[in-house]
């Protein structure tokens, strides 16, 4: 299955940047590299074989969003990767990205159709538009983490090896305020197309309250940080936080209303 060979690849890619982040060998970094490359490919070429099994783009379950996001987030850290100051981020995305893509793997194939004709248009757009904006949040989860761990480091004065390895704080924050203000325009697009494809199909806005809700609380997560970067100057260790906090909340909602509400936006909520 191609999914195996996707995960594999990951896998390997894994060990790579962590022997990376230890040792700092040249070698092993343009190793890292170049599996990176070929991971994100093969990830993307199942993704396309997949939306052709399927007969359309592969967001219409969880799992399937699960696997573009962390799709997305690849392509992201792809360019991270390249440059010399942030290329060990990736040893710390990559496990989350293995697990995640471990966990779905087993039902990232099953097809549960699109109920309706008219929602092959707006619902792929919008659930596309979400989750590419949970991908950047992905990115800044990570970013966020580090800049947490650098920053404790600095502050006790335990520099070592590992620790200089790591992104310099001002470089972090600039990753991290680039994904936020992706993240909230593209979650933005994402609600607003959400609502035509609810129009489209006269759907009772009641029958998809809890979507709503958990789509609102990260949307609030995104504007929260971004307003108070420009309105009150808050940098680094806040905003690093406040997104570690957000995307907590953000993946026990996605969990929470896929749990106790598999048909809340998506196959089975049109009779």
């Amino acid at each position: 299955m191609l999914i195996s060979g996707v995960l594999i690849l990951y896998f390997m890619t894994c060990i790579g940047f962590i022997g990376y982040l230890f040792t700092r060998n040249r070698q092993i970094v343009i190793a890292a590299r170049i599996l990176f490359i070929l991971s994100v490919t093969a990830h993307l070429v199942f993704t396309i074989a997949l939306s052709v099994k399927i007969h359309h783009l592969p967001v219409s379950s969880p799992p399937q969003a699960v696997n573009m996001m962390v799709l997305l987030a690849s392509v992201v850290f792809t360019f991270l990767i390249w440059k010399k100051l942030t290329t060990v981020l990736a040893a710390f995305f990559l496990p989350v990205a293995t697990f995640s893509l471990g966990f779905i793997a087993p039902s990232v194939g099953h097809n549960p159709g699109l109920f309706v004709e008219s929602s092959k248009y707006w619902y792929p757009l919008h659930t596309l538009s979400v989750i590419t904006g949970e991908a950047f949040f992905i990115v800044a989860f990570i970013t966020s983490v580090v800049y947490l761990i650098h920053e404790r480091v600095i502050k006790r004065g335990a520099i070592h090896n590992i620790a200089s390895s790591l992104p310099p704080l001002a470089v972090l924050d600039r990753i991290l305020y680039t994904c936020l203000s992706s993240g909230f325009i593209a979650i933005t697009i994402g609600m607003m197309l959400g609502a035509l494809w609810a129009s489209s199909l006269d759907l009772e806005y009641a029958h998809i309250a809890p979507k709503i809700l958990s789509g609102i609380l990260t949307w609030f997560v995104f504007a929260f940080s971004v307003h108070q970067r420009f309105a009150i100057g808050w940098r680094g260790r806040r905003t690093a936080v406040i997104t570690v906090i957000g995307f907590l909340v953000m993946i026990i909602g996605f969990i929470s209303i896929n749990l106790a509400y598999p048909h809340a936006h998506g196959i089975g909520l049109i009779p």
